[in-house]
């Protein structure tokens, strides 16, 4: 593991044995999630025999309880300590995907997948928290970038595996993906014991409060930022709808899009993180970032009605730009997060956070559907404005209600 995070270009923080175990443990989980995420709905469809209407629905009964239980989770992480709620999350989510084997029902799999949700919700903030006090400035910037990279790294290594068994397609071969993702999980939670504890911030007679809900100032952040997270939801909803409907792009293009986005983030995330322990550059990268996400739209919008191969390319270089947005965004953003909170309801705070992206996945796909396939090019201008204008907006909010109140150094 420290051979890769120094190729990824972590440096001394690479000597680390909490970096390195956090690392090893996404990395752990996450092709436990690539293995999952790639088969669970051909195997509840083909398989088990649900509805594809019956398996969506689940799947959004999901996405509710995640929400509803993500500032109830932030408030367990602070109260009973980060380190001990992220093992024991990632030791539920393991056995709790494994129950998956045994479901045979709609409301059954709404049940498996809402208790999935909201650990993996659970597990997200505390190991967020973690990062946030094991690290300070730049270091736990780069920390969560790593987290991110390795993430990447997971998912594209368990979708991989999951082609086996989509090749065999038999039961047992599905089930045996779930059975390797609760190892992994188990794994990974063995690893996550090397991590140095981490204790609650919140005493357990405190009053359970919504401390980051009254917070408007990080309200208004959180808001902003969940608007520049709708990028992903056009990687996986707009984009390959804007392929089969307005180009002559082959559909399998969209994999090869995948693999640009994914080589790119694992590669360079950590980089494009330097200089995070400023909360000036922070946001300016935020800021770019969204203008390189409104070249992005602008160049896609041009892939329609133009020959394959040129279609292919335009197609092509908008993911280039695209992703170095997403890097640049995502670097900015993590900063934001950390810095604007409180540290004593870390918890709450990056639960609070993660509603903008929770919102933007929830509702981000009829949205960027509607701009994409139902507005065409006018509509990925309109997109990319909008990207634009959150990233403005964040960097006068950041740099008036925040910046400008820190003490100047003598």
């Amino acid at each position: 593991m420290r051979y890769i995070l120094l190729k990824l270009g972590l440096g001394e923080l690479r000597n680390d044995a909490s970096v390195r175990a956090l690392s090893l443990a996404t990395l752990l989980g996450r092709i436990g999630n690539g293995l999952v995420s790639t088969v669970e709905v051909i195997y509840f469809t083909l398989i088990v025999g649900l509805s594809p209407v019956g398996v969506a629905t689940a799947l959004g009964v999901g996405g509710v309880a995640s929400l509803l239980a993500t500032v109830p989770a932030g408030n367990l992480v602070d109260r009973f300590g980060a380190k001990r709620v992220m093992i024991n999350a990632a030791l539920l989510e393991g056995i709790s995907i494994l129950s998956l084997i045994f479901v045979q029902t709609v409301f059954w799999l709404s049940v498996a997948v809402a208790v999935i949700s909201v650990i993996g919700t659970t597990f997200h903030i505390a190991n967020t928290t973690v990062i946030s006090q094991i690290g300070t400035g730049e270091d736990r910037i780069k920390i969560r970038a790593a987290e991110r990279a390795m993430a990447n790294m997971g998912i594209g290594l368990g979708t991989v595996f999951a082609g086996v068994a989509l090749a065999i397609n038999t039961a047992w071969a599905y089930q045996a993906m779930m059975v390797l993702n609760c190892a992994f999980y188990l794994w990974a939670a063995a690893i996550l014991n090397r991590v140095p504890n981490v204790e609650a911030t919140v005493s357990k007679d405190e009053k359970i409060g919504i401390i980051a809900l009254k917070d408007k100032r990080f309200l208004a952040a959180t808001f902003l930022n969940g608007i520049v997270s709708l990028h992903f939801v056009i990687q996986g909803v707009a984009l390959p709808l804007w392929i089969i409907t307005y180009t002559d792009a082959p559909k399998w293009w969209v994999s090869v899009l995948f693999v640009i986005n994914t080589v790119l983030v694992t590669g360079l995330q950590i980089r494009f993180s330097t200089g995070t322990g400023d909360m000036k550059v922070s946001i300016a990268k935020f800021r770019i970032g969204t203008i390189w996400l409104l070249g992005a739209c602008v160049v896609y919008s041009l892939a329609g009605g133009i020959p394959v191969w040129a279609a292919c390319a335009v197609l092509s270089v908008g993911m280039l730009v695209h992703t170095v947005g997403e890097l640049q965004a995502a670097a900015g953003s993590w900063s934001i997060g950390f810095d604007l909170a409180e540290e004593k309801h870390m918890g709450q705070y990056q639960a609070v956070y993660s509603l903008g992206w929770g919102l933007g996945g929830t509702f981000g796909p009829l949205y960027v559907t509607a701009m994409a396939i139902g507005l065409g090019m006018t509509g990925w201008w309109v997109m990319g404005g909008i990207f634009a204008a959150a990233g403005l907006s964040m960097f006068w909010l950041v740099e008036k209600t925040y910046i400008a109140k820190q003490p100047i150094a003598s």
